[in-house]
């Protein structure tokens, strides 16, 4: 399971939408529309840019995010990929940057042309790259053996992690345990977000890894429940 659907659409219809009024202006073979424009829609994407970059800044929600998921037949629970503040950003800015190299390639001359240029190939592959992770992102969840990342290109058994150095951390402690991709450090959510605080992660396989014994009922809805609540009330 990777980005949702809406996620897509959040992120290229920006500057699809700039990127079709530009060829409507210059189709139209009135070029001092450009002005009206930019004018009405640099504004609203920079405004637009400022609310996705505070979103940035806000931390994500509770343990009520976590879901029932089914993990190699097995019930788990999963924190999904959220990419929707990412992508409000991240499209805005695409379209903001879309619509200033357009209307740099208007200028005569080299500089401002290439600068244009040199900005649209950028602003592709930023996109083209947060797409790709979009697309092979996964869940990251946990089973009664475990910790699968990224939807599983990553396992970590229970008995490769042991306590941190500090109360609520842990650490690997056994990395030849681990199966698959190889880790040099694990810290979810670092290059795939998810739709949970990762104070709340943190503390929930905290959890297991000081009381193995509760591995077993992981992915029964009723220790889904008894752990929202005891995370919630750590939290207050």
């Amino acid at each position: 399971m990777g980005a949702r659907p809406a996620d897509y659409v959040v992120l290229l219809a920006p500057p699809a939408v700039v990127a079709a009024a530009c060829e409507v202006v210059l189709l139209s073979g009135e070029p001092e529309m450009f002005l009206p424009l930019i004018i009405v829609l640099q504004p609203l994407t920079v405004l637009g840019i400022v609310v996705g970059l505070v979103q940035l800044t806000r931390s994500t929600r509770g343990p009520s995010t976590f879901r029932l998921m089914l993990f190699r037949g097995e019930p788990a629970f999963a924190a999904l990929p959220a990419f929707r503040r990412q992508c409000v950003f991240n499209g805005l800015l695409s379209a903001a940057l879309l619509l200033m190299a357009l209307n740099g390639l208007r200028v005569t001359g080299r500089i401002v042309p290439t600068m244009a240029w040199a900005i649209l190939v950028l602003n592709g592959c930023t996109v083209l790259l947060l797409l790709f992770r979009m697309i092979r992102s996964g869940p990251l969840l946990l089973t009664p053996h475990g910790l699968a990342i990224d939807g599983g290109r990553t396992f970590v058994p229970w008995e490769a992690l042991g306590p941190g150095p500090e109360s609520s951390l842990w650490m690997i402690v056994r990395p030849e345990l681990v199966e698959g991709r190889p880790i040099k450090r694990f810290q979810p959510g670092q290059d795939v977000p998810l739709d949970v605080s990762l104070w709340f992660l943190f503390r929930a396989i905290h959890s297991y890894v000081e009381q193995p014994s509760q591995r077993a009922a992981i992915g029964l809805p009723e220790e889904l429940e008894r752990l929202r609540g005891t995370l919630a009330r750590q939290a207050t």
